[in-house]
């Protein structure tokens, strides 16, 4: 088979076509592959490159190209959307640090209230800029993927983890208020990052992961609903043990699942035709590992399977780039053996 484009092994492998190597990516998890050492590499840094478009896709840009990961990704923080609805932000002063909510303004239903100019709030505006740039500069060769909130996740911001972890058990139709409030902003949000020239949508939702067997009620039918509203190609992306809730996800409607597992054959017959995303572990093998630790968990996801290689979580800023390298080295020499 010949050797494909980029943009035809990312795409192939999301849709179970046939492809000619296991594509390595980040398309999915919390925040992407730019670290420390990129940031250096070419003088742009956090926290000026989340507020600039420009240099939000040129960091995004050299990503790819100081690593070899096959995609480019923006943004590279958690709170673009809280932000937008009035949250209050800290900024993090370095670029080992991401922005985090600092502020929870929303505490009833009263307070939930779609923003007419939803689009044009906050840093928004700066995020499809971003993608806009993307477009024009590699969208023929690379592709773009994007990342929004899930609902179940987007409430917990704007409200306080602390207090909405446990609004399921003590207020269970409070919080199915919430998060079908934030299921429309996560849809308004996603489409325009569409429109604006992302490939692929990531569904980012970590706190999902903590709920157990409460997911099916509090977050699978909002996640069903964001699925069943996009048109273009999405994952899904839930941090922690995912066996438990691996079925439920799997009937939410998206085309990949970004999960952290030990056994990648095993969670590829509970999913069936959905593809998965991973396995490598961001806060272990790629934080603390050396590249071959790194290569060892690479080869062990490639012999079980996995569909589109990538860290199982966003990694640290300091992760080592020879590290983030090591998973393309690892998948390079996996396809050279097989020859």
């Amino acid at each position: 088979m010949r050797e494909l484009s980029l943009k035809e092994r990312v795409f192939g492998a999301l849709r179970g076509m046939k492809i000619d190597k296991t594509p390595v990516s980040s398309v999915a998890g919390c925040g992407g592959t730019v670290n420390v050492d990129i940031q250096k590499a070419i003088g742009i840094y956090w926290p000026q490159a989340h507020k600039d478009p420009k240099k939000m896709a040129r960091l995004a840009i050299a990503g790819h190209e100081l690593t070899g990961i096959e995609n480019v990704r923006v943004p590279f923080d958690f709170v673009i959307e809280p932000e937008a609805l009035g949250c209050d932000i800290k900024w993090g002063e370095k670029p080992d640090s991401l922005p985090s909510t600092l502020g929870h303004p929303y505490k009833t239903p009263a307070d939930l209230r779609m923003p007419e100019n939803l689009l044009e709030r906050g840093r928004i505006p700066v995020v499809l800029e971003a993608i806009r740039i993307l477009k024009r500069e590699v969208g023929e060769t690379l592709p773009i993927a994007s990342t929004v909130l899930a609902p179940f996740t987007l409430a917990g911001e704007i409200v306080g983890l602390t207090d909405f972890i446990i609004w399921p058990l003590k207020e269970p139709e409070k919080t199915r208020k919430f998060v079908e409030f934030c299921a429309e902003i996560t849809i308004e949000y996603a489409k325009a990052q569409y429109e604006a020239g992302s490939h692929i949508i990531n569904v980012a939702d970590p706190t999902a992961g903590l709920i157990g067997p409460l997911f099916k009620d509090f977050a699978k039918p909002y996640l069903k609903r964001v699925s069943e509203n996009l048109s273009g190609m999405k994952v899904l992306h839930i941090c922690g043990r995912t066996d438990r809730i691996l079925a439920e996800m799997t009937e939410t409607g998206f085309d990949g699942l970004s999960i952290e597992v030990e056994d990648i054959a095993a969670a590829k017959s509970v999913v069936g035709e959905v593809k998965i995303l991973g396995n490598v572990s961001s806060s272990k093998t790629l934080f603390l590992g050396k590249p071959e630790d790194v290569k060892e968990e690479a080869r062990k996801a490639l012999r079980g399977g996995v569909d589109l290689l990538e860290p199982n979580c966003g990694i640290s800023p300091s992760t080592p780039l020879e590290n983030i390298k090591a998973m393309v080295d690892a998948r390079d020499e996996y396809y050279a053996d097989k020859r």
